[in-house]
């Protein structure tokens, strides 16, 4: 039995703008559709590039629009939180991402340089540094599988840092414009990863 690529994705998309619908109440029908569709895409392409090519796929609807665990969402949602955050603190303190950049030239390194959250803030860094690595892997392999897992091991290390990191609310400057700082690489590095996949990100999830 065949299924066409485009009544899966219209599926897809229905689902996703009813997802999108109780997360976001206030979203207008228009752009609830255009980000729907974003997020559909991403489900697609990462479920099935997210296999090795000898793999028998069994797509499953609710797993590749999930927003938790091995999925497009997750990760569009990990970018969606990175911008986020960036966004309050260029609200509140007028720092977009090029001054932050700028900012970490005269910055203390005290943050960066020993102790648990140090440690984490450069793996993080570390793991985003790794895209082209990891492109030139899959493409001497003709594996994309090796890049979708190294996108997901990326926003895992992304929301296990989201989650023991204060960032809006630290409360010493230097600590919290390293980490801002982390958290543009970050996006920067994912946004392009998932463009590689062919993957966008939406305003909003």
């Amino acid at each position: 039995q065949g299924v066409k690529a485009d009544d899966l994705l219209d599926r897809l998309i229905d689902t996703a703008a009813r997802e999108i619908a109780a997360r976001n109440p206030d979203l207008p029908d228009g752009p609830r559709r255009r980000t729907a569709e974003v997020i559909a895409v991403a489900a697609v392409r990462y479920f099935l590039v997210k296999f090795t090519k000898g793999k028998i796929i069994a797509f499953d609807i609710e797993e590749a629009l999930s927003f938790e665990g091995e999925t497009g969402p997750y990760l569009q949602y990990a970018v969606v939180r990175a911008r986020n955050i960036l966004a309050k603190l260029e609200e509140r303190d007028q720092l977009d991402e090029a001054a932050i950049v700028a900012k970490t030239a005269t910055l203390d390194r005290g943050p960066l340089d020993a102790g648990d959250e140090a440690l984490e803030l450069w793996n993080l860094v570390l793991e985003a540094g790794r895209l082209d690595e990891m492109v030139e892997s899959a493409v001497r392999a003709l594996e994309l599988s090796v890049l979708a897992k190294y996108a997901f091991g990326l926003a895992q290390a992304f929301n296990a840092f989201y989650h023991r990191q204060q960032i809006l609310r630290e409360d010493r400057e230097d600590a919290r414009l390293w980490r801002a700082a982390a958290v543009v690489y970050f996006r920067r590095q994912m946004t392009k990863t998932l463009d590689v996949m062919g993957c966008g990100v939406p305003d909003r999830m």
